[in-house]
């Protein structure tokens, strides 16, 4: 809803979201559904396809990729602005030195949005690297958050310090506590999605199941039995 409505009221640079990349294409799905006026370029495949797709002139509203790839590819980002970059599962960069942490901070984007549902005070460090992101310079350099703010709360139980930190980040956090949303959960949904196997992909599968067969048809009854776990692996 926020990026189709930036895009009624005229921003031209398109938006940039990053995911884990079991998530790319559930975000393009999501995208499809909830906002179809808006144009969505993949990045995803090898390297060279990367490049391409970074590169091209076709216009695009939103840009989809995932932590892994932007890390690679930030080199080819260095021309490009955004008009709002969303990271997704935002712990992936709750370790500020990791190459995942430092790549989505040098993209140039106008706003920025983290979303997570892993509780945010797990570790104040983790906090920092996440409004490092967010806002740079908010909560200082790492070395005075840890000094004013992790040691004495971490360490020292001091309350007034803590309370401090909350008074200072909470105009920037919308939370949603699970006994709020409680009652509108739906029922659980189930959705059977089917993947056509490409013809190699199918060739190495159909190899490894007459594999499979032939090997327990030769075994007794008690080897199959001490071979579980061989099986499921094979499986």
């Amino acid at each position: 809803a926020l990026l189709l409505e930036r895009k009624q009221e005229g921003v031209e640079a398109p938006s940039l979201i990053i995911c884990p990349a079991s998530l790319v294409y559930n975000w393009e799905k999501e995208l499809k559904r909830f906002a179809p006026k808006l144009r969505v370029r993949m990045i995803v495949g090898n390297s060279e396809e990367r490049g391409e797709q970074i590169r091209s002139n076709e216009e695009s509203d939103v840009w989809v990729t995932s932590y892994d790839m932007v890390k690679r590819d930030i080199a080819w980002y260095k021309e490009q602005a955004f008009d709002v970059e969303i990271i997704d599962e935002a712990q992936n960069i709750k370790n500020q030195g990791t190459q995942a942490a430092k790549a989505v901070k040098r993209i140039k984007s106008a706003v920025r949005f983290a979303l997570t549902g892993t509780p945010i005070e797990n570790k104040l460090s983790e906090l920092w690297s996440i409004f490092d992101y967010l806002m740079p310079g908010i909560l200082g350099s790492y070395e005075t958050f840890k000094k004013t703010y992790e040691i004495p709360i971490a360490y020292e139980q001091d309350d007034a310090c803590s309370k401090r930190l909350q008074k200072m980040i909470a105009p920037f956090i919308l939370r949603r506590m699970k006994q709020d949303v409680l009652k509108e959960l739906p029922d659980k949904l189930e959705e059977n999605v089917y993947v056509q196997m490409e013809e190699e992909q199918e060739t190495i599968y159909r190899a490894h199941v007459e594999q499979m067969r032939s090997r327990l048809i030769q075994q007794s009854g008690d080897e199959v039995k001490t071979g579980k776990l061989q099986i499921l692996a094979e499986l």
